[in-house]
């Protein structure tokens, strides 16, 4: 299994995030045998339909962050 993965770094040059392929992310999510179980695939799936049926289903950050820090 060949990765490369691509780093991103804060302000200060710290790392702070790793991003792969969607093909590397598969070989690493097959080599660990990661599997969502039937009802979590199902949860997700409904969130997706919702999502796609109104976007305004989905908060924005900045509405979360504002409600949270009230």
């Amino acid at each position: 299994m060949s990765i490369h993965p691509q780093y991103t770094f804060d302000k200060d040059g710290k790392p702070v995030g790793v991003f792969i392929s969607i093909d590397e992310w598969e070989q690493v999510a097959d080599s660990l045998n990661v599997e969502l179980p039937d009802w979590q695939k199902k949860g997700l799936d409904i969130e997706l339909e919702n999502i796609a049926n109104d976007p305004s289903y989905l908060l924005k950050w900045d509405d979360i962050k504002d409600k949270i820090l009230l």
